[in-house]
């Protein structure tokens, strides 16, 4: 274990030294945690070579790796306040020699270990990591993940919607849905989703998204009627128990959140009544008792958790306790963890850890098989001097980008390119009687004013010319293209970024100026496996704005694949694919302009 810094964060001496360093544990075949890390912990094995300070700990199922030295502690401390026991606790470093990969597949083969929690910075070697995550979860592990860095990454102004869309959060996003690892944003989200996967047996896990919660307080009722709302957890009227609750509990509340009232807490066989009846409600996957389990609440809260934990000894169903409020648990709570009573840390934190063992329940993700090694690429790169250079990368002009799409199978509007001084051209009587015309070879050319629609053709001249007027003045290429002007039922959106930690991503959505900001866009990694396309294109169908007719997601499935083939004919030159809008017309998907960027020259 090497704590010291000095290697490859401090530029070109410290790589040499880390490289060094790694050399030398290849050729003895040594483990090496680190360097740059604050270390490991073994809690069950009492193996203690941490640097981030003392903390006790239970033993227990969670296992954390975190590239950040710091976070180890912070994943330590939220999992105490939450009494929650650890196996291992591993600060990876620079991971020079062992990295997330090895980590994921040592827990894979740990008895100890059940819940897998990840800090990361950066995925090194993603085909490994994928092949890691699928061998930890056929080992029945559950793995959760904060990706660091949400919002690092700037943008460039001319970055096209791919570049914009994709960042390396989104991406993180969509690779770790696709591969069964459930997504958390911070450390208090990660542990509040481990706590009832750390819990309860793998025998004890279904459905929980059907929720029970009884209070004591019309106040707390209320708030946890409001987070569950919030959260998108039901809280459904308890089948089976209605008649009985009705007929013993005062008053015409609502029967979920239930507050049971003074009158009931008084009387122990009435409590354990109406645990029991929510208990055996099938129309509840999970009950919930909001009430306090701090440290030094052990007194008065016995009132209530004695007959909640008597009705959970004889069910399989999460019977959950927890504060309204995100209070520390205390640790005479284990006293009834071994009577199967289960506690959580606050009403939100209750429910996100009930969503995650709802997701869990429908099993791990299929295996992502490795990633094919593509043959080369079928077209070729443009000529350099066939490029348009912006601040993000070399552009593919226009007309050789139109032309790789219909090579893809993608459908374009036709079009007549007219170069610098050229205002006529033979085909543009062909193009119909209303035009679009634009700057051709100009990234996010509306932010110029460099579109016109509904031109006639009579018009055409006189908007060339202001056309190229504005691409002077810009200090812009002055083709001007124009098409036929396509309508249809709305306009989509299907991009590829390559250039990812995670490798190549496919992205679909709504199209049009806003794409970025529609927060409509789903994806999925490169190469696309069996099924994924229709999958991407229902989702994004399924999302229609009112008013509008129904997507075809045959066609949106069509766009997908024609986007996949695209970038294994462009793979070793393609940077960024945008193909923005596709019109929805009554006979297939039609696009209107792209985007192909090539990346930056170093």
């Amino acid at each position: 274990m090497v704590a010291a810094g000095g290697f490859a964060e401090m530029g070109d001496e410290g790589r040499a030294l880390q490289e060094r360093l790694a050399s030398a544990a290849r050729a003895g075949g040594l483990a090496v945690v680190g360097p740059n890390c604050s270390g490991f912990m073994n809690v069950p094995l009492g193996v203690n070579l941490f640097t981030g300070g003392r903390i006790r700990l239970p033993a227990g199922p969670i296992a954390v790796v975190s590239q950040s030295g710091f976070l180890v502690r912070a994943c330590l401390a939220a999992g105490a306040g939450r009494q929650l026991g650890f196996s291992v606790a591993v600060s990876s470093g620079n991971e020079a020699v062992c990295g997330l990969a090895d980590y994921v597949e040592a827990f894979a083969d740990d008895p100890a270990t059940g819940v897998i929690c990840l800090v990361i910075e950066k995925v090194r070697d993603p085909d490994r990591f994928f092949a890691a995550v699928s061998r930890a979860q056929a080992s029945g592990k559950e793995i959760l993940a904060v990706k660091l860095g949400r919002t690092a990454a700037a943008r460039e102004i001319m970055k096209s919607h791919t570049g914009a869309i994709a960042d390396e959060s989104w991406v993180y996003d969509v690779g770790f849905r696709e591969i069964g690892v459930h997504s958390a944003h911070g450390i208090d989200d990660m542990l509040d989703q481990a706590q009832l996967l750390a819990q309860l047996p793998s025998t004890r896990r279904g459905s929980a998204r059907r929720v029970g919660v009884v209070t004591s307080s019309g106040g707390v009722a209320a708030i946890a009627a409001d987070s569950a709302a919030d959260l998108g957890v039901d809280l459904p009227i308890p089948e089976g128990a209605v008649d009985w609750l009705r007929r013993t509990i005062p008053g015409e509340g609502n029967l979920n959140p239930l507050d049971m009232t003074g009158f009931v807490m008084r009387d122990r066989d009435l409590l354990e009544q109406l645990f029991g009846h929510l208990a055996a409600s099938e129309a509840l996957d999970a009950v919930v008792l909001c009430w306090w389990a701090a440290e030094g609440d052990e007194g008065w809260s016995r009132t209530l958790l004695e007959p909640f934990a008597e009705v959970a000894s004889r069910t399989d169903k999460p019977m959950i306790v927890s504060p309204v409020e995100a209070t520390s648990i205390g640790e005479w709570t284990r006293e009834y963890r071994s009577r199967r009573v289960v506690f959580c840390r606050g009403i939100d934190s209750t429910y996100r850890a009930l969503l995650a063992l709802d997701r869990a329940s429908s099993g791990p993700a299929p295996r992502r098989p490795p990633a094919p090694s593509l043959p080369p690429a079928q077209a070729q790169a443009p000529a350099p001097e066939s490029l348009v250079p912006t601040p993000a990368g070399p552009l593919v002009a226009f007309g050789a980008a139109m032309e790789l799409l219909e090579s893809a199978g993608v459908a374009v509007a036709p079009y007549v390119l007219l170069e610098p001084g050229q205002v006529d051209h033979p085909r543009l009587g062909l193009l119909g009687p209303r035009l679009v015309a634009k700057l051709a070879d100009v990234p996010h050319r509306t932010e110029l004013g460099a579109v016109r629609v509904g031109v006639a053709p009579e018009e055409l001249c006189d908007v060339v010319g202001d056309l190229r007027r504005i691409a002077e003045a810009e200090g812009v290429p002055a083709t001007v293209a124009v098409q036929a002007m396509v309508s249809g039922g709305g306009e989509a959106y299907v991009g590829v970024q390559t250039g990812t930690d995670l490798g190549p991503v496919v992205l679909l959505g709504r199209g049009g100026v806003g794409v970025e900001t529609s927060g409509q866009v789903r994806g999925r990694l490169l190469p696309l496996g069996p099924g994924q396309d229709g999958a991407l294109a229902r989702e994004v169908a399924s999302a229609r704005v009112r008013g509008q007719r129904e997507w075809p997601v045959d066609a949106l499935a069509s766009a997908v694949r024609s986007a996949e083939r695209l970038w294994a004919t462009t793979s070793g030159w393609i940077a960024s694919i945008d193909i923005n809008p596709l019109v929805i017309t009554e006979h297939g998907l039609v696009a209107v302009d792209a985007l192909l960027l090539l990346p930056p020259p170093r």
